[in-house]
Order: C-alpha cells, then sequence, then structure tokens
C-alpha cells in the first residue's frame, strides 16, 4: 500500500510537482522585483517630470552617467548637431512600426558629445527600403530633453509577455549607443528631445511622456504563485487518491482470501 506513495512512479511524479513548484515561485519572485522595480520607477516619474529644467551638467557628463533618481529629470542644454543620423529599429507610435531616430549634439559649453534621441519616424513601406528622416537644425541649437541612462534601468533585460514569462525584448536605445563607436569625450547618457529651438521642418515625432501605470507585474506574481500552490494541492490529492486505491486493492484481496 506504501508503494502508492514511495513507489518509484510516486516518487518521479513527487519529483516532477517538486520542480514545477520550484519553478513557479521562481517566476513569482522574478514578476514581484520587477514590481518593486516598477514602483520605484513611478514614484521617480511622479517626481522628475514635474521638476523644473535644469542644466545638462548638472546630471551627467563623459565622467559620470545620471542617477536613477535623475531619469526622466527635464535638462536644457545648447549645441551643435555632428554630422550623421542614426536608426533603432522595433519603436513603435500609436500602433505603427517603425524607428527611433537618433543624432549627435556637441555641447556648446564643454564640446562634449551627447546622444539625443529625437523622436519617431515611420518604417518605409518595403523591408529594403533604408529609413530616412529628416537632417536636425543647422547651428547652434537649444535643447529641452528629459534624462535617460545607460544602465540596466534604461537597457532592461528580458520583458514579460504571455503569463509574464520572459522573453527577448527589441534592442534598446541605450543598447546601441553602448555598441556605436563615438570619436571623443561622450556624455555617459542621452536625452529624448522634447523641443529644439529652432525647431527644423518635418522633424521626427517628439515621444510622448512615460505612463505612470502599476503594470501588470502583481497580477502575474500572484498567478505564479497560484500555480505553485496548485501544483502542490493537486500532487497532495493525486497522492491521497493513489493510497485510497491501493488500500481498496488490498482490502479487497484480503477479502477474497478469506
Amino acid at each position: 500500500m506504501w508503494r502508492a506513495i514511495f513507489g518509484p512512479k510516486a516518487l518521479a511524479l513527487s519529483l516532477v510537482a517538486i520542480l514545477a513548484i520550484v519553478l513557479c515561485l521562481d517566476l513569482g519572485k522574478w514578476q514581484w522585483s520587477r514590481k518593486e522595480s516598477r514602483d520605484r520607477l513611478n514614484r521617480v516619474l511622479a517626481t522628475n517630470l514635474k521638476a523644473a529644467p535644469i542644466p545638462l551638467n548638472a546630471v551627467m557628463s563623459s565622467e559620470v552617467g545620471p542617477k536613477r533618481s535623475d531619469r526622466w529629470r527635464r535638462i536644457e542644454v545648447s549645441g551643435t548637431y555632428e554630422p550623421g543620423t542614426y536608426y533603432v529599429r522595433g519603436r513603435s507610435y500609436q500602433g505603427k512600426y517603425g524607428y527611433a531616430v537618433l543624432s549627435i549634439l556637441r555641447n556648446g559649453g564643454d564640446g562634449q558629445l551627447l546622444w539625443v534621441d529625437r523622436g519617431w519616424i515611420a518604417a518605409p513601406g518595403s523591408a529594403a527600403e533604408a529609413p530616412s528622416a529628416s537632417a536636425p537644425p543647422g547651428g547652434t541649437v537649444q535643447l529641452l530633453g528629459r534624462v535617460r541612462g545607460l544602465d540596466s534601468l534604461d537597457n532592461p533585460g528580458p520583458g514579460g509577455a504571455l503569463f509574464g514569462l520572459p522573453f527577448k525584448q527589441a534592442q534598446t536605445v541605450a543598447a546601441f549607443i553602448l555598441k556605436e563607436p563615438v570619436h571623443g569625450p561622450t556624455v555617459k547618457g542621452y536625452i529624448e528631445l522634447v523641443s529644439s529651438i529652432p525647431s527644423g521642418q518635418n522633424q521626427p515625432i517628439p515621444l510622448d511622456i512615460p505612463e505612470i501605470t502599476p503594470g501588470p507585474h502583481l497580477a502575474y506574481a500572484v498567478q505564479w504563485y497560484l500555480f505553485a500552490l496548485l501544483f502542490l494541492v493537486g500532487r497532495i490529492l493525486i497522492g491521497r487518491d493513489q493510497y485510497r486505491s491501493a488500500r481498496d486493492m488490498k482490502t479487497l484481496a484480503h477479502r477474497s482470501a478469506n
């Protein structure tokens, strides 16, 4: 009778259940950590999006990147754009696929180079056609932008899709910048362009203000913890039924023998 609980098949089933429980607990813990990160980010967003603009060098430079508490803080900087435009695929806007448009600004104050995410353009009609955006304004420009960094906060790892399972995300602007060689002292971060004086003609669409939402992470975490509980309860119920079945068979065999 005890073979129903401690036999090879029962032990194998218990091992599978244990592995499933551990996996669900790990995924729940991962989603909970993402929820806590999102909560911290929301507090930073709520504070910094309302704060008055400050100079660029008060937040980041070629020596120091922006603190997490400075993300999305509005900064002011003036300078001239360097030649060249760069594109990062995988950017969507109002449900349309397109590209992020990047340029490099030479700071008029200290000569340091600053990456500027100028906004979004739609993808060309043909996959073989290269994206093309209007050049940034010439001469000296005065920019207002939001601070972004190059660490894991702005260059995250896997995201969560169905059931919050990890999946590889599209390349981020931060990941592109880290791989793109630049000659000269470069600020350890970048900005999302809010406005420019002069503004230029037919420029990319500026990015929207980040939405402050709790996200799905709490629901995903609870979901995975419930899955772990279901595996545990399911294994107990199956074990109980196996034990009862073995007990009944033993009783029936004993009666038949008598």
